[in-house]
């Protein structure tokens, strides 16, 4: 079970780490045979017996894209397999994405709403540190199905295609995947289970309103809305490495859908999810900027941890450069 140190600055908390300018992107796995495509390039150990780890890695990998869950597909995360040398690489270099700057009086907007989504949800639950976290949980899983939805309806009506629909449904798919990796941790009584369903209804009925209204300002606010989430896992393994929360076995159905290995722990768990989280915060502003041009180009995101350290390298510099043209033209506030 999850301890009561489990508190509410885990959703909507304040991290005490400055946000570095440099934002890793990712690229997608869209389709089984992308992954058979890539795989072959950016696949590495860093073992001495290199290729046939290379090997063993691209062969999981592969069996692991084709997996015919019931429950799930696991390419609706790009963390599906995550051996320990991979989570020992993303606990190294993680980088906090910066702050996406308000501009525009809609970024405002979405900004100032998860600012208050944020004080108000730590003054209601207080010490109800775990049916925040299912409460959260729940709910965070209604906007990639509602634009996904209404991405489909659009493509329907216009009779021209979009490359937004798999990746927002997969985000809202990924997210329920959090959920059941909690709820195998703790059990939610009835009043958790009431409180869930009142809030998940009005969740839903409000931003699929406000996505018909105004789609840019919706993928701006989830943007801001995942800022939060990275911060708050972030603080979560904090005080997991404090131990101020007790670092359990991970889940089974987590260990799967992660593809984790065998002895992982919620230590482990957190990792996966923050990343996902990261990779969430940057699909949806990236899909706001995106609608302010009339454009539905692809959303790139990509695992650069299962890369060469090299190949790594290059993205950064790549990436630094992006980043610091972007913050010319948004300036820090």
């Amino acid at each position: 079970m999850l301890s009561k140190s489990i508190t509410s600055r885990y959703l909507f908390g304040k991290s005490n780490q400055s946000m570095p300018l440099a934002f890793t992107l990712f690229a997608p796995s869209h389709t089984t045979s992308q992954f058979k495509n890539i795989n072959s390039q950016r696949l590495y150990s860093s073992t001495s017996n290199g290729n046939n780890s290379k090997h063993e890695i691209e062969k999981k990998r592969l069996e692991i894209s084709q997996s015919n869950s019931p429950v799930y597909h696991q390419n609706s995360t790009l963390y599906s397999y995550t051996p320990r040398e991979v989570l020992e690489r993303i606990d190294r270099e993680f980088v906090m994405p910066p702050i996406y700057v308000p501009v525009t009086f809609s970024d405002k907007l979405a900004h100032s709403s998860v600012k208050f989504l944020r004080k108000f949800s730590n003054l209601f639950f207080r010490e109800k540190y775990v049916s925040y976290a299912i409460i959260l949980e729940t709910i965070a899983a209604v906007p990639g199905m509602v634009a996904g939805m209404m991405t489909h309806l659009k493509v329907l009506r216009n009779m021209e295609n979009n490359n937004w629909i798999k990746i927002l449904l997969d985000e809202s798919e990924n997210e329920r995947m959090h959920l059941l990796s909690f709820m195998e941790l703790t059990k939610p009584n009835m009043l958790e289970r009431g409180l869930v369903a009142v809030a998940q209804g009005v969740f839903w009925n409000l931003f699929l309103i406000c996505y018909f209204i105004n789609p840019k300002t919706c993928h701006r606010f989830v943007g801001y809305l995942e800022e939060q989430a990275v911060i708050s896992y972030t603080n979560f393994l904090r005080d997991l490495d404090a131990g101020l929360v007790k670092n359990v076995k991970a889940p089974p159905i987590a260990i799967e859908y992660w593809g984790l290995p065998a002895d992982a722990t919620l230590r482990d768990l957190i990792l996966v999810i923050r990343q996902d989280e990261v990779d969430h915060r940057h699909v949806n502003h990236e899909i706001s900027d995106k609608i302010k041009v009339n454009s539905n180009d692809p959303i790139r995101i990509h695992n650069h941890f299962l890369e060469s350290p090299e190949t790594t390298n290059n993205s950064s510099v790549a990436q630094d450069k992006k980043d610091k043209k972007t913050n010319q033209l948004h300036p820090a506030l």
